[in-house]
């Protein structure tokens, strides 16, 4: 495959690109992967895989977004955007992974009082559900007993974890839209960061991640059941070849690039970075 030519510039209308990622990310220690509840751990039946460990999509975009945030930040760009009912609708977050009007409403006030509420920003990072490699063959469990908080002693109440034992790999497809050079630099990066997933990220939740290849396309080619059933021929395994700038100077970029378009079109006053 040749230099792959990606789009140069942002634009609030689609243009129908899609940059497709082969990531696989793999339990260093267990792992508990719930919805609602606190002893549930996600599996699901497949025709032709059978049982499997699923991590949907939602865990690992949140888990991916706080990266990327966390990032932000550190480099000075909308320090005080955050997800709880304060997004800023007008940085490199928020244009990747969406936002609504709804969630700026506790928003920091120079921020808010510079947006058009009336506004969204579709999520331009669309993701699968992540399966694991192999079947399911049992469900693992662990008991342990609560330490009274006063006498430092057991025995007052029982608790059950049930985990995806450690080494359990998955793997799943993340899809970027209308992809620039800037966006891919950060969403790399911010995925060779992720070294913890899951509910209970403080004592276990340790991960691997690990970028398999990408497919760059004018349509979405390839599913996270293609990863597991054979390994796609297309697959681009050198991302040199994206020609991806330093991720520091991605951010400061499209954080200019983003609030040109939305000063450009109508939705904020006034552009409140620059680099």
């Amino acid at each position: 495959m040749s230099e792959i030519k990606l789009e140069e510039n942002i634009d609030i209308l689609p243009r129908g690109k899609y940059l497709q990622i082969a990531v696989e990310i793999e339990a260093l220690d267990n792992l508990i992967i719930r919805s609602t509840s606190s002893e549930e751990v996600l599996t699901f039946h497949y025709e032709k895989l059978g049982n499997r460990f699923i991590i949907p999509w939602r865990k690992i975009k949140g888990r991916l977004r706080r990266y990327v945030m966390e990032k932000q930040r550190s480099l000075g760009i909308f320090e005080e955007c955050h997800l709880k009912d304060g997004l800023c609708l007008q940085c490199p977050s928020c244009f990747m992974f969406g936002a609504t009007g709804e969630t700026n409403k506790n928003a920091d006030p120079e921020y808010k009082s510079n947006v058009n509420n009336s506004y969204n920003l579709a999520s331009r990072i669309l993701g699968e559900t992540f399966i694991s490699v192999r079947t399911v063959k049992e469900i693992l469990d662990y008991t342990a007993n609560a330490v009274d908080e006063k006498t430092f002693t057991t025995g007052q109440a029982l608790m059950t974890k049930i985990f995806v034992p450690a080494g359990e790999k998955f793997r799943g497809v993340i899809t970027l839209r209308d992809p620039t050079p800037e966006i891919v630099s950060i969403i790399i990066d911010n995925l060779q960061r992720m070294a913890r997933l899951g509910a209970e990220t403080r004592d276990w939740g340790k991960v691997k991640t690990t970028i398999l290849g990408f497919i760059y396309s004018d349509r979405e080619e390839i599913s996270s059941m293609d990863l597991l059933e054979s390994m796609p021929k297309r697959l681009e395994s050198d991302v040199s070849k994206l020609k991806l700038p330093p991720v520091d100077k991605a951010y400061k970029k499209l954080a200019v690039s983003v609030q040109k378009m939305l000063k450009d079109e109508g939705l904020i006053k006034k552009q409140l970075y620059s680099e």
